[in-house]
Formats: structure tokens, C-alpha cells, sequence
């Protein structure tokens, strides 16, 4: 998916705080009177051993940039852990680009520091521009877009504005009074640092929203007597997964503020438990004819509420809160949850198929994804939960090399009531999708609104077999091969030898030894990224 491009206030900042930056820094260097300044208003030297000198040498050290730039690197390995995996790059472009643009431009420039510094571990080195300001700056820029990104209520955003602005000054005030800078560097520190925090968040692509109580009251203010109701309010039903979401307060606070500022009401707030991944909700919120659900969860939730979706018309919009999300990344919709949320809000709606799941002719349901039966359904069963959540995907690769000598099973295939295959397959899988995670495509030609279903088979007898088939798959070089086989219909009968284990969109589902699948076209309403105008001229010519 393609980001939505910055506003252009946005674009006018960073270039203007850049233009200030460099006019500035040319000032300091090429212009006497700025010179002069500096050395007139340069504060007196301190004597170390006073009360003044040790206060301020210790607030010089607290605030080092290291120090700074290291708590702003746990908050963002915090933002990715609770999904705004944008807000998180953004703040590591930060660190990279105040922290060594910064010690660029001083040895560049190699400005000498004043005389009669304070001899503090603070004050080595060259001194324009001032990277005590380029930290404090460019982060208190960042925290309070972490602050409206979380959609922190607007006591909270300001009382963080306040604060972060007397850290500013007492910095600035520091590095002058301990003779570490002239008053030069402080300002072109400043510039900088907002320069640096700017340009993270635009290149990063972070919106950074009006507080939704800032809205309400402009609103109020412009329609003091707002119009008679006419027509019928908008509901949601929001149904998450609360051991997937990381912070449910966090989350149900950036969704509310979503849901306020677009005009949704009464919204449908609906917990998946351990005894049931979202049936009864999903059910719940079609009993409601909600205009429209949110599903934030693994894969496995996603299909449970996808099944329930079937058919009604009424669209979901995915918020991946998964390890694979495969769903998610097949369609393009982002994994970050704001984007997720915009599109959720601001995509378009796209019909897709589900597959109707018929498990040893008795017990039906639907998946979104991909199902199998064998080896891969044992590698899903055995896959901890604990080092899913630490290594994510990574966490498939050693149940994979615990689960190595599952046996084959002997399969037969039929393929739109003919049967198609019988051999011994150590992977049997049938995809409505077909990229895996990483964007590796298992079935290169599985698309999830053809009105088909695709099912591949592996067979092979050695290691070398096994090395040479994934290769082929990672590397995307889908030639033939005998023990790989690629087969596509509307419906297909597995059944195998003895009963073994079966897995629907990475979920284990039990144990079969017959599975029945059949495409549905269509009968799910997704919401999806609306195509950029590249995309929409490409269409049209065909390509």
C-alpha cells in the first residue's frame, strides 16, 4: 500500500525550519555583528566548586543527548510492539539523524567552544550546533506526536507542550550558563532539532491529528445551532482480540477518538474470549446491522469473524494485531494500526472470496487464507505461543525442525468431482490467498476475488528435496517440478490414509482424515486501500 502523501503544511515546515537552519548557520559564520553578539552576551565563567557550577554540571549530564536519544529509543521499540510501526520509524529517524547529523555538522563546520567552559564531560568536543538542543528539541517534538498519535486527551497533550517547553529552556539556559556554547549554537541546535523531528515524522509518514476535544468545540463554535437530524447515525461494532492487542486502553482510545471524530455513534464493543474467538460477537453485531465492523486480531480471529461476515454485506475493516497477518498482507492493507484504521474509515469496499470448509462431511466453516492438513497443521499445533510473541514469525522455523519427520500421508484428490492426484504428500494445502509471510509467494497465481481456490502439494523424499523445493519458493522460481504440484477449481476433495492433523488460516482446527473445500465468490465485504492514481492508470491501460 501506498502511504497517503504529506500535507502540504507539513512539507512547508520542514522546508522552512531546513531554509532557517542554513540562513542561520550562514549568519554564524559569515556574519561579524552575530559574532559579536555571542562573545558580548557569553555568560561568566563559573567556578567549579560552586553550588551553581555543581547543579548545573549535573543537569548537563542527566540530559546528555545518549541519555535523551536512549529513552527515545525504548519508546520506540514500545510504539512497535503496540503496532504504530510508522510513529516508531519515525522515532528512530530521529535518533539516526540528530544524533549523527548532528556530529556531522560540527566536525563540518568545527566551531571551537567558548574559553571559559565548565571542564564537564558535556562540554567536549565542538560546539555548533548545540546537540544538547538537537536532542531535546527534535525529541520533545517527537513525544508529543506520540502523545497525539495515542490520541492522548488534550489535558494531557498540553500539560506534555508545557513541559517539554520548560526542559527546553532550562537546557538552553544550562549551556549557556556553564559557558558550553554561545548563544548561536543554542539556536541552531533548536533549529535543527526541529528540522530533524519534522522531517522523521513526514518521511515516516505519521499523521499528526487535531485532539478530538480541540474539533468538538471548533465545530461548536462555527454551528452554535446545528440542524435537525436527518438522517440515520452511523454504528460500529469493534470486536478484538484483548490477548493480541497489546494495550486494550490504548487501543480502545485511538479507535474511539477514530470512530468520535468521523461522526459514528453508539458504538459495539465486543471482547473475544479464550472459550470463543469471536462467534458470538460477530454474530451480535449482525444482529445490531451495525454499518460496519472492525476485526483486530491474529489471523485466526480475523477468520472466525470473516465466516460470521459472510454474505451480509456489511463490511469489515482488518486491523492486524497478529504475528503472520496474512489476510492483511495479501490485500494491502497496512500492519500499522493508524494506517489500518485510516483505511479502515477511508478505503473502499472489495467483495472476496471465502472458502466453505467441510471436515470429514460433517462440520463446516469458512476460511480467508489458506488451509492444510499434514505437516504444516503439526508445525502450527507446535509452534509456542510465548516465543510467537518474542520472535514472531521466526517461531514457525523451530517447530518446523521439531516437527521434521512427521510422515507422509497418503492422499487423494479430486478436483471438481474428478479426481485429480493420489500420492503421498508430505504438504497438502488449499489457498484463497498466496503469499505467505515476508511476501513469499507459496501460490504465485492465487488471487482472493478470482472465484477460485488453489491447492498445492509437496512431495518430497530427501533432504535435499526439501532444500531445493523451499528455494525455489523463496526465490519465486516456480518451474515444473514432479514433486510440486500446483492444481486450481472451485472445489476439492482431500482425503487422506489416517486421520491427521488440520489447520485453517494458521489456527489448529483438530483432527480429520477427510476436508472438503469450495470457493464462495464474493460473499465478503472487505474494506480495502483505495488505489492510488498510478494504480488507476495503470488499470486502464492494461497493465
Amino acid at each position: 500500500m501506498v502511504r497517503k502523501p504529506p500535507t502540504r503544511s507539513s512539507i512547508v515546515l520542514v522546508v522552512g525550519l531546513l531554509a532557517a537552519f542554513i540562513l542561520w548557520t550562514w549568519l554564524v559564520f559569515g556574519w561579524p555583528p552575530l559574532a559579536a553578539f555571542d562573545r558580548r552576551v557569553l555568560a561568566a565563567p563559573l567556578d567549579p566548586a560552586s553550588p551553581t557550577a555543581q547543579v548545573a554540571g549535573a543537569f548537563a549530564l542527566i540530559t546528555l543527548p545518549a541519555v535523551v536519544y536512549i529513552g527515545l529509543a525504548g519508546v520506540a521499540s514500545w510504539a512497535l510492539r503496540h503496532r504504530f510501526r510508522q510513529l516508531s520509524v519515525a522515532l528512530a529517524l530521529v535518533i539516526i539523524l540528530g544524533w549523527g547529523g548532528g556530529y556531522l555538522i560540527k566536525i563540518i563546520l568545527h566551531r571551537l567552544r567558548p574559553a571559559g567552559a565548565l571542564d564537564l564531560l558535556s562540554a567536549t568536543g565542538y560546539s555548533y550546533p548545540s546537540g544538547h538542543m538537537v536532542s531535546a528539541v527534535a525529541t520533545s517534538i517527537a513525544l508529543g506526536a506520540v502523545f497525539a498519535v495515542t490520541r492522548q486527551r488534550l489535558r494531557n497533550r498540553l500539560l506534555w507542550g508545557m513541559g517539554a517547553g520548560t526542559i527546553v529552556i532550562l537546557i538552553a539556559i544550562d549551556r549557556w550558563l556553564t559557558g558550553a556554547h554561545f548563544v548561536s549554537d543554542v539556536v541552531g541546535g533548536a533549529l535543527l532539532g526541529g528540522f530533524v523531528a519534522t522531517l522523521a515524522l513526514v518521511v515516516a509518514g505519521v499523521q499528526v491529528p487535531v485532539p478530538h476535544e480541540l474539533v468538538t468545540e471548533l465545530v461548536r463554535i462555527k454551528a452554535p445551532a446545528p440542524a435537525r437530524q436527518t438522517t440515520p447515525q452511523k454504528r460500529c461494532a469493534v470486536i478484538f482480540n484483548p490477548a493480541k492487542v497489546t494495550d486494550g486502553v490504548t487501543f480502545r482510545r485511538h479507535v474511539a477518538y477514530e470512530l468520535q471524530t468521523r461522526g459514528w455513534h453508539r458504538t459495539l464493543w465486543l471482547e473475544t474470549t479464550k472459550e470463543d474467538p469471536g462467534r458470538a460477537m460477530t454474530r451480535k453485531a449482525v444482529r445490531e446491522n451495525v454499518d460496519l465492523v472492525l476485526g483486530a486480531g491474529g489471523d485466526g480471529t480475523i477468520r472466525v469473524i470473516c465466516s460470521g461476515l459472510a454474505g451480509t454485506g456489511i463490511p469489515l475493516g482488518v486491523i492486524p494485531a497478529g504475528t503472520s497477518n496474512l489476510l492483511a498482507r495479501n490485500i494491502g492493507i497496512p500492519l500499522d494500526e493508524a494506517a489500518a484504521l485510516s483505511v479502515a474509515f477511508d478505503g473502499q469496499n472489495k467483495a472476496i472470496d471465502l472458502v466453505k470448509i467441510t471436515v470429514d462431511g460433517q462440520n463446516s466453516d469458512h476460511f480467508a487464507v489458506m488451509a492444510g492438513i499434514g505437516l504444516d497443521a503439526k508445525i502450527m499445533q507446535g509452534t509456542n505461543p510465548d516465543l510467537k510473541k518474542t520472535v514472531g514469525s521466526a517461531a514457525y522455523f523451530v517447530s518446523a525442525a521439531q516437527n521434521a519427520k512427521h510422515p507422509a500421508l497418503q492422499a487423494s484428490i479430486e478436483l471438481d468431482g474428478k479426481l485429480a492426484l493420489r500420492r503421498r504428500a508430505h504438504v497438502i494445502v488449499v489457498g484463497n490467498v498466496g503469499s505467505l509471510a515476508a511476501n513469499i509467494p507459496l501460490i504465485p497465481n492465487a488471487k482472493p476475488d478470482d472465484g477460485l481456490l488453489n491447492v498445492i502439494v509437496a512431495s518430497p523424499r530427501r533432504l535435499r528435496d526439501w532444500v531445493r523445493l523451499t528455494t525455489r519458493v523463496v526465490t519465486r522460481r516456480h518451474k515444473p517440478d514432479p514433486q510440486l504440484v500446483l492444481l486450481t477449481g472451485k472445489t476439492v476433495k482431500i482425503t487422506v490414509d489416517h486421520s491427521d492433523r488440520y489447520q485453517m488460516d494458521g489456527d489448529p482446527a483438530g483432527e480429520c482424515r477427510s476436508l472438503e473445500a469450495e470457493v464462495q465468490p464474493g460473499v465478503l465485504t472487505l474494506r480495502v486501500p483505495r488505489p492510488t492514481r498510478g494504480e488507476i492508470t495503470d488499470a486502464v491501460a492494461g497493465r
